[in-house]
């Protein structure tokens, strides 16, 4: 319960990067107006499996209209499928949905290896689930490698966004102390 408030936690971080904006998509969108929305349904889904199915329908047309954005929005997919894994009441259900996902969210960063934004969801959703999936490794590694790539990458986020990863990186992630260091000055710099 205690992992599941964490995760809970992650993705407000997640959503206070977006705008709160609760409008219909219509065709004058952008491609990147109509992320933003499916990023909050995506966080809205982790309280409310009502929002599960929606926030997959808009990851999907993302992933079909914008080729770029494909392996970013498979791995979104398989942590909303996790979440169905998280929400259903029987146990092999939840081991099913959760394996499931697990799978979508592997094949979508080999699609998208170097998205910071994929790497996050990916790496958040592997620390947040139970011990006996394995799966902290994986989210340690793809920690290491936001690191790695935030200085060529930095300029292509949100700072604000780049400040809440670090943050939660430098609370959640095994480091190194220059790797530490490095965060800390990061986000000293991102201080508004």
């Amino acid at each position: 319960m205690m992992r599941y408030r964490h995760f809970i936690f992650l993705f407000f971080i997640w959503l206070l990067l977006f705008s709160f904006c609760s409008k219909s998509i219509s065709m004058n969108e952008s491609v990147e107006e109509i992320l933003q929305i499916a990023r909050k349904q995506f966080y809205d889904a982790v309280e409310d499996k009502a929002m599960i199915e929606p926030a997959m329908e808009l990851f999907r047309k993302i992933g079909k209209s914008e080729p770029k954005y494909a392996g970013r929005t498979q791995v979104y997919i398989g942590a909303l499928v996790v979440l169905k894994g998280k929400h259903a009441f029987f146990p092999y259900t939840k081991l099913k949905w959760t394996k499931r996902g697990l799978t979508m969210m592997d094949n979508g960063l080999k699609n998208s290896p170097n998205d910071i934004e994929a790497l996050f969801i990916h790496g958040t959703t592997c620390y947040h689930l139970p011990f006996f999936f394995r799966r902290g490794d994986d989210a340690q590694r793809n920690f290491k490698k936001i690191i790695k790539m935030l200085p060529q990458q930095m300029k292509i986020y949100d700072p604000t966004l780049i400040k809440n990863v670090s943050v939660f990186l430098l609370k959640n992630a095994k480091l190194t102390d220059d790797q530490k260091k490095y965060l800390r000055t990061l986000i000293n710099k991102l201080q508004p």
